[in-house]
């Protein structure tokens, strides 16, 4: 079985959840069934291939649907594709179905995120900070701020229709949860349900899942792009101030580890806000800093699965995270393996942190059933659900 993964960027292991996921899933299925992994992508990256390929392909896609199903069709012919797997391009689903007419390969789409989060990229809160940097250039701000609804409705419907392109040109559309399937039939106007497939993502890390309390040190930790309108870390920040004032957070430190746009900002921040005992660690490899830590934060607005939490349930680290996406009751029970607040109660979130932080046995016992309770998403249980879908007649 010969599958071509599609992503946006060349896949590398630090870039973010959809390219750890795509990584985690080529590798299982390589090594228990088999398959043979390729990779297709439009953005170049200097990093190296990774070892779950066998071949990598850039392809600059053309607004000429037949160019594109000319380039696409003859790398599939070329290596025997028997499937290609789009994660998350809508727009380049219709592409790979012209390109595979008349052959034997399947298209599947996976959505890797909540349906329409991609609007909150538009949001008028990014629009309105923009600082313009000349005359002309804020001239063309202050019209976008003035058609901004017109602009936003506009997105609105087209994203709708990519949404139903994708849906209708895909043999499968493999979404994280049940709870997403009816936002998204509900945004693209597809009424049939057939072609839908719930796959969650399995776990990160090919390690055996383990608590070892001799490594957990008084250690929040956050991992995340960063990224203000999705991932909210100035929440997480706020959050951590008001717990630092109380003494049982004396000897607890919160290190992020992640990088993006919104360094600064966050660096301003803690500067300015005199928050104490916070280190921005840039873009580094998470283990180590799952290995030590004892409690994870999540502040995101919203997330597709939310993959930072199972890996730090993998490691033994308990988490913590507002209640804003349908998949986060899959991952945490709350009380159990980790700890569900509702959305803007800051002053809960504050509460159930120091409780963590005051109670050692409670975090231990909680951190133990976190561990456990990410074997329902082992590599080896993911990748068979992977495999039972691309190899079905």
């Amino acid at each position: 079985m010969n599958i071509l993964y599609h992503t946006y960027g060349k896949v590398h292991s630090t870039k973010g959840g959809t390219e750890r996921t795509t990584i985690t899933v080529a590798t299982a299925l390589t090594k228990l069934y088999g398959a043979r992994c390729f990779s297709i992508y439009e953005a170049p990256a200097d990093t190296p291939k990774e070892e779950c390929f066998i071949k990598e392909f850039q392809w600059i896609p053309q607004k000429d649907l037949e160019k594109n199903a000319q380039v696409l069709r003859s790398i599939i012919v070329a290596n025997c594709i028997d499937c290609v797997i789009v994660q998350g391009a809508f727009i380049h689903v219709p592409r790979f179905r012209a390109a595979v007419e008349g052959i034997t390969c399947k298209v599947i789409f996976a959505h890797h995120f909540e349906p329409q989060w991609e609007l909150v990229f538009g949001r008028f809160g990014k629009v309105i900070r923009y600082h313009p940097k000349s005359v002309m250039d804020f001239a063309r701000w202050t019209k976008s701020i003035i058609m901004y609804p017109l602009t936003a409705m506009r997105k609105k419907r087209q994203l709708s229709s990519v949404y139903r392109a994708a849906y209708e040109c895909a043999d499968h559309v493999v979404l994280l949860c049940r709870g997403f399937i009816k936002p998204y039939g509900v945004f693209a106007g597809v009424h049939d349900t057939s072609k839908y497939v719930v796959i969650p993502n399995g776990l990160s890390f090919g390690v055996t899942p383990c608590f070892d309390e001799l490594t957990k040190c008084k250690v929040a930790l956050i991992v995340s792009r960063l990224d203000e309108p999705s991932k909210r870390l100035s929440l997480a920040l706020r959050i951590w101030a008001c717990v630092k004032q109380d003494p049982v957070a004396k000897d607890w430190t919160l290190r992020i580890v992640g990088h993006g746009n919104d360094r600064k900002l966050y660096e301003h921040i803690i500067r300015n806000e005199h928050i104490p005992d916070v280190t921005l660690e840039g873009r580094q490899n998470p283990v180590p800093y799952y290995k030590e830590a004892s409690i994870f934060l999540m502040t995101s607005k919203s997330e597709s699965w939310g993959l930072t939490l199972t890996e730090a349930q993998q490691m033994g680290v308990v988490p913590i995270a507002f209640d804003t996406y349908a998949s986060l009751r899959e991952i945490i029970t709350d009380g159990e393996n980790g700890v569900i607040i509702n959305e803007s109660d800051v002053d809960g979130y504050v509460c159930r942190m120091k409780e963590l932080m005051s109670d050692n046995m409670l975090r231990q016992r909680m951190a133990r059933q976190a561990v456990i309770s990410t074997q329902r998403f082992s590599q080896e249980r993911i990748a068979e659900m992977w495999w039972k879908l691309i190899s079905e007649k």
